[in-house]
């Protein structure tokens, strides 16, 4: 009778579907390197040039974030001393010169910085919102000093740290983004970046932080931080449904930019790369709006009543027939639908079933097995047991109560041969 009970997946065909109705994003920018996609699923709505390498200036500090509060989450307030290898600097020129033989974590003397003083201390807090807010190179060597034990160490930990998060054409030589040309890395590689650091409630609040107040030093007066991403910002580009992220600029990279807004619940990351001046924001507004505008459609997969999908069930009179009282349909946007199949998940009631009774789910899943839809799958009709059934579980259950007496008497038997027992070796000697 447990064959009943089974739990299986039936593949519908009928229902496994590819995108047809899918739309990609019509966008034309200044980008060479762009990629929008869905923080939620994952789901690429736009993308140009994605996986082609490009220099990613400051947006690096982004995957520095990620990693230091990965490790050192609960640290956040233990002071932090800057060393003199944390604060080395050197001229671009002279970078340049020297055909980039100088550590690549060296400071340039125009990069931007707060002004951090050998010997200072500051919280790992702090440092992580004078990085990340007003991008303060000085603040991320002092972060990776901390962290790493030398700059160095910590790149090689950086970097084996984006490998094992999946971004195969990421190479790091230090942690603030200064250029360097083997510092590498691709649109899709940082949105993946951009996604998992934004599953971290601290790090969505510093970077969607317009302005911050460190506290006092040993060595310095409180300092503010201003918000270098103008969508935060109010003025020309402010942008209402920004939540963060990251901008950078060097001459070599350009002006990237690592975008995020939400709308209606819908969460959205952009990555545009090699782009000049204030182009990064409008381009990330136009990819934004674009995909924000497009209407929700809805896929009917099996339109509601008595489905053609039926089971035999063991016992049962004929066929379980299945009904739908709302139907299945998919809701999704044009730029991100996925082909589809649906599943059923047997789960069958003991006999008699009963009309209406759930009998199991039928679930839309996406390509990448997760559940977009769910409704539960009823009984269209009653199933009533056959009588050879009934008769067989009669028996059974009559099988049941004689055992029960047989052994009730047996115990009864039992307790009574060893009370008589017991009485005759208690008869008084005298």
């Amino acid at each position: 009778y447990f064959l009943m009970r089974i739990l299986g997946f039936l593949i519908l065909s009928l229902l496994s579907c590819s995108a047809l109705m899918s739309e990609p994003l019509s966008f034309s920018g200044s980008a060479e390197k762009v990629i929008l996609i869905n923080g939620k699923t994952g789901v690429i709505l736009y993308e140009k040039n994605m996986h082609s390498p490009a220099f990613p200036a400051s947006i690096t500090k982004t995957a520095t974030a990620l990693y230091v509060l990965n490790r050192c989450g609960d640290q956040l307030d233990m002071k932090v001393k800057a060393t003199q290898d944390a604060l080395a600097s050197i001229s671009p020129q002279a970078k340049k010169q020297s055909n980039y033989r100088n550590p690549p974590h060296w400071l340039e003397t125009d990069g931007g910085h707060i002004g951090i003083k050998i010997g200072e201390e500051l919280t790992l807090r702090d440092l992580l919102y004078a990085m990340l807010v007003c991008s303060a190179n000085d603040a991320a060597n002092v972060i990776a000093h901390h962290v790493g034990g030398t700059i160095p160490k910590f790149m090689v930990e950086l970097n084996l740290f984006l490998k094992e998060m999946g971004c195969k054409h990421t190479h790091f030589l230090n942690p603030h983004g200064l250029h360097h040309p083997d510092h590498i890395t691709t649109a899709y590689d940082q949105a993946m970046i951009a996604r998992e650091a934004m599953k971290d409630p601290l790090f969505r609040t510093m970077v969607s932080t317009v302005s911050y107040t460190a506290q006092k030093t040993n060595l310095e007066f409180e300092r503010t931080f201003k918000q270098t991403n103008r969508l935060l910002r109010d003025g020309a580009y402010y942008y209402p449904y920004s939540i963060g992220i990251k901008t950078g600029t060097t001459s070599a990279a350009g002006k990237p930019l690592i975008a995020a807004a939400e709308k209606h619940g819908r969460e959205l990351f952009a990555v545009v790369l090699e782009t000049q001046g204030n182009k990064r924001y409008e381009d990330t507004i136009k990819l934004f709006e674009t995909a924000f505008n497009q209407p929700k459609m809805r896929r009917t997969l099996l339109p509601k009543g008595v489905q053609k999908l039926k089971s035999r069930v063991v016992g049962g009179r004929g066929w379980l027939k299945t009904a739908l009282p709302d139907g299945l349909s998919y809701d999704f946007y044009p730029a991100e639908e996925l082909p589809v199949k649906a599943t059923v998940q047997w789960e069958i009631p003991l006999l008699p079933i009963e009309k209406g009774a759930t009998v199991g789910v039928v679930k839309v899943m996406d390509s990448k097995g997760n559940t977009v839809q769910s409704t539960p799958l009823l009984a269209a009709e009653k199933v009533k047991p056959t009588l050879f059934f009934q008769l067989k579980k009669s028996m059974k259950e009559k099988r049941k109560v004689v055992f029960g007496v047989i052994v009730s008497t047996f115990f009864l038997y039992a307790w009574s041969r060893r009370r008589k027992k017991r009485k005759r070796h208690s008869r008084p000697l005298f």
